[in-house]
């Protein structure tokens, strides 16, 4: 297998108590596996399955190398601040010969408030 099957990257958002919330982030897990052939997944810190300890757990369990976990998150509040880094610490401390890392939220990303500031701007472009 090469680095790129070996590395498995989850998405963690917050989760809500409506269904229909996750939505947009299945699309986004979509796209991902439309490019990407190696493991991908879902997390979320509360009300909506699986967690981001289960969605480790199921991807140590496949023999990966290295999960990248990407907080969906478009600031950083203390969810990411606090929240997560404790869990990253528990999920280490379970698998010792996993590599677990994180990435910046993506709201503090510059691609990401970029495509934001586009989307905002071509509203007036449609505005009637």
């Amino acid at each position: 297998m090469n680095t790129l099957q070996t590395t498995g990257i989850i998405l963690f958002a917050h989760g809500s108590r409506d269904p229909q919330w996750r939505l947009p982030f299945e699309a986004i897990l979509q796209s991902m596996r439309d490019q990407h052939t190696g493991p991908t997944a879902l997390a979320f810190l509360e009300c909506m399955e699986p967690s981001l300890p289960e969605a480790i757990e199921a991807m140590a369990q496949t023999g990966l190398h290295h999960i990248n976990i990407i907080p969906v998150f478009l600031a950083v509040g203390s969810h990411v601040r606090k929240d997560l880094p404790l869990l990253l610490d528990d999920a280490r401390a379970k698998h010792p010969g996993l590599k677990i890392t994180s990435s910046a939220a993506i709201g503090e990303q510059v691609e990401i408030q970029q495509a934001i500031a586009r989307f905002a701007l071509n509203t007036l472009s449609t505005d009637t």
